[in-house]
């Protein structure tokens, strides 16, 4: 009877657990860094793009998207550029062709482009999302269903924009 009484408040504290805690992360590999919130990975035996979630990177060509930024941000197109281009510069300095980086999905797996979505964790558990926010290298851009992180990401956003670290990573 006592056996069956802790099994039982085993399985009840099993369910009752938070979904983000039971949360899996799936193996990939780096092929390379396309931009700092864009990267090329070996995943499942094919070469596949991931856009990181949370993190819009500046562009680094010139095109109409580093047109639209440059009027948004009251700066100029080169100005964009420089700054997409330190951002994927700083992510070059993470990752490195056949880095092992660990991919957590959230609702959408793919976006439009047929892209994987997800949250890039490194080798030392660190998550590259995250890390990009926390650097002030990228604005926030959430899009729903992917929300897993969102108050999390605000907050790091809200703070790398008054050039103040949060404690802990």
């Amino acid at each position: 009877m006592k056996t069956a009484a802790v099994g039982l408040v085993v399985i009840l504290i099993a369910v009752a657990m938070p979904a983000a805690s039971m949360v899996s992360k799936e193996p990939a590999r780096v092929i390379r860094v396309i931009s700092a919130d864009t990267l090329t990975v070996l995943y499942r035996g094919k070469w596949e793009e991931i856009k990181l979630i949370g993190p819009e990177a500046p562009q680094t060509a010139l095109n109409d998207k580093a047109y639209e930024e440059a009027l948004r941000d009251s700066a100029t197109p080169e100005e964009i550029l420089q700054r997409g281009l330190k951002a994927t510069e700083f992510v070059k300095g993470l990752l490195h062709y056949g880095s092992q980086v660990w991919i957590e999905f959230d609702a959408l797996k793919r976006d439009r482009y047929s892209r994987l979505l997800g949250y890039v964790y490194l080798a030392d558990g660190r998550m590259l999302n995250e890390v990009i926010l926390r650097q002030g290298l990228a604005r926030l851009f959430l899009v729903p269903p992917n929300l897993r992180y969102s108050q999390r990401f605000q907050e790091l956003a809200r703070l790398a924009k008054r050039g103040t670290q949060p404690p802990g990573r």
